[in-house]
């Protein structure tokens, strides 16, 4: 349990962040900050003379270890940082007036803080022209000061932020949100409000002044998600925690045998806590964010009108895990050969945090928003999701399926015996299948049919018929775009770095055109003996065959070789892409900025329209 973590010891009362917006409604919007203590008292000041107490929080689950980096500060252990949140409401507003407002809290010891003077306003009316920042993958990368630097110098202030997800790169560690001062690791409040160079004045860049002015709304990535919590393990880090959830269905059987030992009165909340901290689970990110909560599972995905825009926020993330099929280690497609009689050790492949098939609780909530008249008479409708549907990045394979496990046995001619179980695996197959077949079980192999695409199959349909206009995502780190039907999808997440694109060029110029063509998979892909099908993996390109659509001004990879054909992508760690909805003109923009040259000019090269 937390308790058990010691705290840190704050020396100094400080703001730990800027204010942000969040929530706004027709008549009122809500103004978030943190700082490292408790305090008195803590208001927003807004308008003429307007005040309004907050609301303040202890966050659970703030960390600092061995890994971390913040200033004056070296923690040996996992430490639970003293972070504290605070929420007041600005009410009475009108749309398309923007007040000034600042906020200010009170030590315990009397110490007055008060913030700098910024501008909220609520929910802006319809036909109104908004420009909102369609963004995602932050995670701590270099270039994400720069990027956001120049959506501001290019644009000024956008009207909200589109967040497809991974907003820092390990959740639970306080300073990735607030202070991390590691070379090329900036925190995520400072990157997005514009005060980078607090933190490090030796950067070029600064970040942008957005998140002050402007609210944001965001998914959830898997980068948002934390695993296993078990700190009375010696060597307990949070990378550790970070690389090792469990799906929740495994977690429910798991506590099935322990129950009485641990839970003999049957507490409902001691379960609950037990599965949290055995499966895994967006704590803190809940905890930072306040988003609707009218779904099914509160503010984890959601649906809101935003002017002319109709936003439907899901949850469609699944754990990452490494290539390697060599049986050392746990990765998309095999347990560790050392593991295979200990099911608490296993990764179970990449699995879904969120269930989003045809017979889940989230897609009974899509099918309801996008039947909604709400939706119906929106402009303009979105669907922000993380992970890689489309495209030619290396995470778009394999496809969003749920892994088939299989269980090989051999016999006495080490003829391979099969046994397949989907996930989620119920508890009777657990019992009756998966715990007697323990003492003979010699591999564990995931598959992933590219026939149950569950995003393919199940998702993309559906949003087709209800004129969805555009998807966006995140999760690859780089630039490209296609169309289905009248549907744009879109990832725009080349904002730090990249991790490939996989295209094959024609004129065999641009080399990166296998997806980590080193690893061991890929090399046994194209043995006579492959474990796995071909046809189920795309070495390159989409898996489905979608067809990447070609800048419609420039090829910004043109910038780092003029070799280069027209390539429908961007994918570098020099480069830096934002885009923009910009519902004034029905379209969506994107820009390129080279951030080895500060003083370069920031260049449109793409823009298409949406809605009718």
């Amino acid at each position: 349990m937390v308790k058990k973590v010691p705290e840190s010891i704050e020396e100094n009362g400080q703001f730990l962040s800027d204010p942000f917006l969040q929530l706004p409604t027709l008549d009122s919007v809500n103004v978030v900050w943190f700082t490292n203590f408790a305090g008195q008292s803590h208001q927003l000041h807004y308008g003429d003379g307007l005040i309004a107490d907050a609301t303040t929080t202890k966050m659970t689950r703030t960390f600092e270890d061995a890994d971390s980096s913040q200033p004056g500060r070296d923690y040996q252990t996992l430490t639970l940082r003293k972070v504290y949140r605070h929420e007041a409401t600005a009410t009475s507003l009108t749309a398309g007036v923007r007040l000034n407002y600042q906020v200010k809290s009170i030590t315990d010891e009397g110490q007055i803080l008060l913030s700098d003077s910024y501008s909220l306003a609520p929910l802006p009316e319809k036909n109104t022209p908004l420009k909102i920042l369609l963004t995602s993958d932050l995670q701590s990368k270099t270039n994400a000061p720069a990027n956001y630097q120049k959506v501001v110098e290019t644009i000024g202030q956008p009207d909200a932020v589109f967040f497809a997800g991974d907003l820092v790169n390990i959740p639970d560690r306080a300073s990735e949100w607030f202070d991390q001062i590691e070379d090329g690791a900036p925190p995520f409040f400072p990157t997005l409000q514009g005060r980078y160079q607090k933190l490090k004045p030796d950067s070029v860049y600064n970040g942008g002044e957005i998140l002050q002015h402007t609210p944001l709304f965001a998914a959830i990535g898997n980068h948002e998600v934390m695993g296993r919590f078990l700190p009375q393990q010696p060597d307990h880090r949070m990378n550790n925690s970070f690389n090792d959830p469990q799906p929740r269905w495994y977690a429910e059987i798991a506590y099935e045998q322990i129950k009485q030992q641990i839970n003999p009165d049957n507490d409902p909340p001691i379960k609950a806590q037990w599965l949290l901290d055995n499966s895994h689970n967006q704590h803190t990110y809940l905890e930072i964010f306040s988003f609707p909560e009218d779904g099914p599972r509160g503010k984890e995905y959601y649906a809101m009108a935003f002017g002319d825009v109709f936003l439907i926020s899901m949850n469609v993330s699944r754990i990452w895990r490494s290539w390697n099929v060599s049986g050392q280690h746990r990765s998309k497609f095999v347990e560790a050969l050392s593991e295979l009689q200990i099911p608490d050790a296993w990764g179970f492949g990449e699995f879904m945090f969120e269930r989003f098939d045809a017979h889940s609780q989230q897609y009974q909530w899509l099918e309801s928003v996008l039947q909604s008249e709400a939706f119906k008479q929106a402009k303009f409708k979105v669907v922000l999701a993380h992970q890689g549907i489309f495209g030619l990045g290396d995470n778009v394979v394999p496809v969003l399926a749920n892994p088939l496990m299989q269980l090989v046995e051999t016999d006495g001619n080490d003829i391979e015996k099969l046994t397949e179980l989907t996930f989620p695996i119920s508890p009777q197959d657990w019992q009756n299948t998966v715990l007697p077949m323990l003492p003979n079980i010699r591999e564990i192999r995931y598959q992933y049919p590219l026939s149950d695409d569950i995003w393919r199959r199940d998702i993309e349909p559906l949003l087709v018929k209800h004129g969805v206009d555009l998807v966006q995502i995140g999760h690859s780190h780089l630039w490209n775009r296609t169309k289905v039907g009248r549907m744009h999808y879109l990832e725009t997440s080349n904002v730090g770095n990249t991790l490939g694109a996989y295209y094959n060029d024609p004129t065999g110029i641009y080399l990166q055109n296998n997806r980590n063509s080193k690893a061991n998979f890929w090399i046994e892909l194209n043995s006579e003996n492959s474990r796995w099908d071909p046809a189920t993996y795309a070495a390159n390109g989409d898996p489905h065959g979608r067809q990447m659509i070609h800048p419609s001004f420039f090829s910004p990879m043109h910038l780092l070789d003029k070799a280069f054909p027209k390539l429908p992508f961007v994918s570098s760690n020099q480069l830096t892409t934002f885009s923009i909805l910009d519902t004034g003109t029905a379209t969506v923009k994107s820009y390129v900025f080279d951030t080895a040259d500060p003083v370069s000019e920031v260049q449109l090269f793409d823009e298409f329209s949406i809605g009718n």
